[in-house]
């Protein structure tokens, strides 16, 4: 049988290796936590409002659900793209875990899922969780 020696540098690798991999996943945590402390400017709708509100001009509407992380996220890069919108655009959201009869009556599959409306008429949809650079294309094509 052999004898395993350990010498005070494998504490200090290990020591060290501890406190990098911590490091990194509480810089991750406190990231996410200040995206989901961020203020939304987005506006929250009901179902007896939300036909009036997308009747006229540009309207983004964000279908979330509460305490989901992609929803949140998708939310964040909506909130970005509202500062590049230039006021030509509505940006609401609509929850759909108070409001279940929305996700058939919209068609919806999942959440988040971004649907945009020109003068009452869906003209694009969103599934799932885009960049906003990728936001701003859809935004400028869409106008």
């Amino acid at each position: 049988m052999s004898k395993i020696s350990l010498k005070t540098w494998h504490f200090l690798l290990v020591f060290a290796t501890l406190v990098v991999s911590s490091n990194i996943i509480s810089s991750k945590e406190l990231e996410k936590k200040a995206m989901l402390e961020n203020k939304t400017v987005l506006v929250e709708l009901d179902n007896q409002s939300f036909s009036d509100s997308v009747a006229s001009g540009i309207c983004f509407v964000l279908f979330h659900t509460d305490e989901s992380d992609l929803c949140n996220a998708m939310e964040h890069n909506l909130n970005q793209l509202i500062t590049a919108s230039e006021n030509h655009t509505r940006f609401y959201k609509l929850n759909i875990d108070k409001y279940p009869g929305e996700y058939g009556k919209y068609a919806i599959s999942g959440t988040p899922s971004t649907l945009i409306y020109k003068d009452g008429k869906e003209i694009d949809r969103i599934m799932g969780i885009v960049p906003v650079s990728n936001l701003i294309m859809i935004y400028k094509r869409s106008i």
